[in-house]
Parts: structure tokens; sequence; C-alpha cells
């Protein structure tokens, strides 16, 4: 068949393939260039001088850990003076497993950061691409995608917060949605799946800001329901939330049910209340003059301005796009976004205190500032309505003149935040340090006053009672082993926190593990003679069972996904 053109469906469609491939091309190249300065650097680029040693400290940890053949590193040996922490049970590993990859070729985990870095930020330009897509001409998409690779506060996080976790996270968002929108629109199942996967590969990369997706998910999902008068669809709310919670497991079930073991109440202690960082009332007062939000603030205070002034031109554009036929969907998903960007900006205000105070988990949040990664989303699938060519916009030169002003804009900061951005070089933060000042790992029970700064030089064991030798054979992330010669029965302290999953062996057979006061250092008692002592970190049942879950549950979804796609093909060779 030919279209009206004389040019067949056939090479229409391979022309089209072959344009979004050099769109993709451009996003990659486009990624790379404002990367640029990471990837051909092995320093680590933020200001914030206790997450640089946080993020790649538990990252060299991670991936040694991996090394050493552990599949799910849940442990972090070096930490609190080489007492260790149970990080991953509290932080979500996906974003670490990255880094781990990356590493066998790089050879660098600085290095491979970096790199994880810029394909999160090619990934999120490239979510962004395929969603605007669903609604605008590929030109606009490909324009949008652009303006979200370039978005100044993108860079600014990229180059100055080093919030490394959470700027990766941003790349789950466009998909979750892409899919959701397939499925009202097409009501196939499998979108669903696919958006549920998404979600639960949001979960796994940062936590918090897979909480506050979830606000935004549900508007789109309540909203288009509701205007479409489909109600059922509403059932994809807890569906792809339910299917990101069973995707993630091995992960979410362990901290549910170990947070008890985790001192998480320092995550609401009063120097980190969320009140302090509010843009208004200005509060920064009430902080150390040194630190990031109150030597920051008056960019955030910048930011504010950018966003509310995009969200106005986008609102005018809206309003004019509804005169004409739009594309199916696109008024009612501009109004979701519209609403979200408006709402993660009101968050950043006094006014929204009794909001901080009464929702569920908000306190979690700590910083309003973290609502600013969904404002930047919502904001910038909103701008696809002022990079549009349709003809209800008059003075195309004028437009074409503001969107070229627009980019320089962007160019122009991302320039001075690049050019500016501080870094710590490899051999600042290598061999890394132990983390001992973020409290929110310790497990409870453990006084850190107890602790001091020689601790780091204690002798990993050591015979409290009794008389003997201990000789340390191994000592890994999840596994130490003890040769021990005792005279007399012995009591063994092992500087490792006492930490629900940590079994002691003796000669092969399981002996019960005190804890130190205070310390919670592990104390074993040792019968007369000699012995080989082995403590392995293990996985609890909660763990266990809960990997169990996430393997079974991601294997049955690639099922349902490829069952009907392989008897479709079966048919279709049967005829």
């Amino acid at each position: 068949m030919e279209n009206k053109s004389g040019v067949s469906d056939r090479d229409s469609g391979m022309s089209n393939k072959k344009h979004i491939f050099f769109f993709i091309t451009g996003l990659f190249c486009l990624s790379a260039l404002v990367m640029l300065r990471q990837l051909i650097s092995s320093a680590y680029f933020s200001c914030i001088i206790q997450d640089s040693f946080d993020y790649t400290s538990w990252a060299w940890q991670f991936t040694q850990a991996l090394k050493e053949g552990v599949i799910y590193p849940r442990w972090l040996p070096l930490n609190f003076w080489g007492y260790g922490s149970p990080t991953f049970i509290l932080y979500p590993p996906l974003a670490f497993y990255l880094v781990g990859l990356f590493n066998v070729f790089t050879g660098s985990v600085i290095s491979a950061m970096n790199l994880t870095k810029f394909a999160a930020l090619f990934l999120t330009g490239l979510g962004m691409f395929f969603l605007v897509k669903e609604f605008y001409s590929v030109k606009t998409a490909l324009m949008t995608a652009s303006f979200y690779i370039v978005f100044p506060y993108q860079i600014f996080q990229l180059y100055f917060t080093g919030g490394f976790t959470s700027v990766l996270s941003l790349m789950w968002f466009s998909p979750t949605v892409l899919f959701t929108w397939r499925y009202i629109k097409n009501k196939q199942y499998k979108d669903i799946l696919y958006a549920g996967i998404c979600y639960g590969g949001l979960i796994l990369t940062h936590l918090l800001n897979a909480y506050m997706f979830a606000f935004v998910l549900t508007a789109f999902i309540f909203y288009t329901s509701v205007t479409q008068n489909r109600l059922r669809d509403l059932i994809l709310i807890p569906s792809i939330i339910m299917i990101g919670l069973l995707i993630s497991a091995a992960y979410i079930i362990p901290l549910i049910y170990e947070k008890q073991f985790i001192n998480t109440r320092a995550f609401t202690i009063e120097g980190f209340n969320f009140a302090n960082f509010f843009i208004l009332p200005n509060l920064t007062s009430r902080l150390p003059s040194g630190s990031f939000w109150p030597v920051y603030y008056d960019i955030h205070l910048f930011f504010l301005f950018f966003f509310c002034s995009l969200i106005v031109l986008s609102f005018l554009r809206i309003v004019k796009f509804r005169q004409i036929k739009a594309p199916e969907g696109v008024y009612a998903v501009n109004v979701v976004f519209l609403f979200s960007g408006i709402c993660s900006l009101f968050l950043l205000f006094g006014v929204s205190r009794t909001i901080w105070e009464t929702v569920p988990f908000f306190k979690y949040i700590q910083f309003p500032m973290r609502w600013l990664n969904i404002t930047t989303f919502a904001v910038v699938f909103l701008s696809a309505v002022l990079f549009t060519d349709i003809d209800v916009f008059h003075k195309k030169k004028r437009n074409n003149l503001f969107i070229v002003t627009l980019f320089l804009t962007c160019f122009l900061f991302d320039y001075k935040y690049i050019n500016s951005a501080h870094l710590f070089t490899e051999n600042e933060l290598l061999p890394v340090k132990s983390i001992n000042w973020n409290l929110v790992h310790l497990p409870v029970g453990v006084n850190i006053d107890e602790f001091d700064e020689n601790n780091e030089d204690e002798e990993g064991s050591r015979i409290m009672k009794g008389e003997g030798k201990a000789i340390i054979a191994t000592w890994r992330s999840a596994e130490r082993v003890i040769e021990i010669s005792a005279q007399t029965p012995l009591i063994l302290r092992i500087r490792t926190f006492n930490f629900p999953g940590w079994h002691a062996y003796i000669d092969s057979v399981r002996t019960e593990i005190g804890t130190e006061g205070g310390t919670g250092a592990m104390l074993i008692t040792i019968p007369q003679g000699d012995h080989t002592v082995v403590l392995r970190f293990e996985d609890t049942p909660v763990r266990y069972y809960a990997k169990i879950v996430s393997v079974i549950s991601f294997f049955i979804m690639v099922l349902l996904v490829l069952i009907p796609k392989k008897a479709k093909r079966t048919s279709i060779t049967g005829i």
C-alpha cells in the first residue's frame, strides 16, 4: 500500500524508525556533552562533603562484597570504626548494582559512579521522549527530552548536591506513566506489568522518590479514569503499586520488618526537622552557616521562580491548546501534571506544615526540596506544549525565538554549574574512610558515646576473659574466620555489631552470640582447646523468603508478557 504522497507505508515506517534512531543518538550525545567533565574525570562531583564520602564508601564496599561472591550485600563492614552497619537493609541496592557492573569495565568505583549517572541522565531523557511522543509529534518529543537533559536543576543536582541515588531514580518516572497511559488507552494487560516493573525499579533505586511519585501516579490514574468515565481503571492504582512491591520484595519486606532494629528515629531528630528547610519562611539561620541549605538557599529560591514562570507559560498555552482538536488524552495529562507541579511547589512553603505533620511517612522525606524532582518532571512534560508547532499558536518566529532563548539560558546555567562544580579526587576518597556520622545506619541499642577516635585501630577480635590466642584467618564483608587456641574457656569479643543475620559457628557447630552493652559488639564463649570460629552474615527467614517472592514475581511477569506473544506467533504460523 501507498499513502497519499506515494510513499509505501513500509518505507514510511522505516523512515520514522530511522529518524527516531537518530533522535535517540542525539539525546545520547547531548547527555554525554553535559556529563563530559565527569566522564573524563575520576573525581566525585559534590559540594557536600558528607554525601561524597558516604556514597563513594557505600559503592566501594558494595562492589567489594559483590567481588567476594555476596549476591545481595546488606552489611557494610567498614562503617562505624569497622563495626559495620546494615546500610543496605535501609537503602535500596539497584544504583549500586549498576556501579558494580560498570566497575567491571572501568576498574574504578568513582568512574563507575560517574558512568552510572550519565546512563541515568540519558535514560531520563529517553523516557521523556517516548512519553511525550504518545501525545505530541516526534519533533516536540525530541525538544522536550532535550530540555529535560539540559534542565538547570538536573545539572545542579548532578554536579552540586551529590544526591547519587535520588538523581538516578528519575529515569523511572516517565516509563511508569507511559505504560500506565498505554493501558488506559489500549487495555493491554502487559502494560500494567511494565508499569509495575518500572515502579518496582523506582523503589529499588530510591524509596523516598518512589513514595512521592506514588501521589503523582495516583492523581494521574484517578483523573484520567474519572474524566474518561472509566472507573474500572482505578484498579491500576493498587495493581501497579502491588506489582512494584512484589518486584522489590527482596528489599522492601526486610526493611518493613527489620527497621525496628535500626536507628530510624535519627531521620526525624531536631537537626533534620523538615520545617527548617522550607523556602518560606526562611529559617536558614537555625542551621550551621556552612551547611548546604543556608549556602544554596538563594539558588533554590531562583529555581522556585523559574519553575513558576514555566508553569504560568505552560498554563497559558494549554488554555489555547484546548481550543483545537488536541490528541487523545493530552489535555487530561496536562491538567494532572499542572496540578502535580503546583502541589509539589506548595509543599516547599510553611503553610503546608499540617500536611507534613499528618500524612503518614511525610516526615521521613526530611527536606521539602526533594519535591523539586517531582516539580522538574511535571514542568518539563508541561513544556512540551511550548515546543509544539500546532497552527493555533501564531507568530511562529516569536515562538522560535522564545525556544532558542530558553535553551540558551539553560546552557548558560549548565555551563556555570559544570564549570564551578566542587569535586573530590580519587586520592581524597580512596581508600574509603569509615562512615561514623550517619546515625540512621546504627543498630538500635548502640551508644555512639561509647566509641572514641582511637577505635579505628582496635583489633578485630580480642579475648575479654580467659587465656589463649585468637588469630584472624579471614575478614570479609559477610564472613570472619578466627583460629582459636584456648588454654581456658574464653569470651571472645568481635569488632562487629551483633545484628540479626550474624551467626557464629565453632567447629561448624552453631553457637549463641552475646552482645556487649553500649557498644553492641559480639561476644562469643569459646570452650578450652583449639577451635575454628566462623561468623557469617546470612539471610534471616524474612530476607530469604522476600528474595523468593521477588524472583518468583519477576519470572511470572516475564511469562505473562511472553506467553501471549508466543501464542500469537503459533496461531499465525498455523494458518
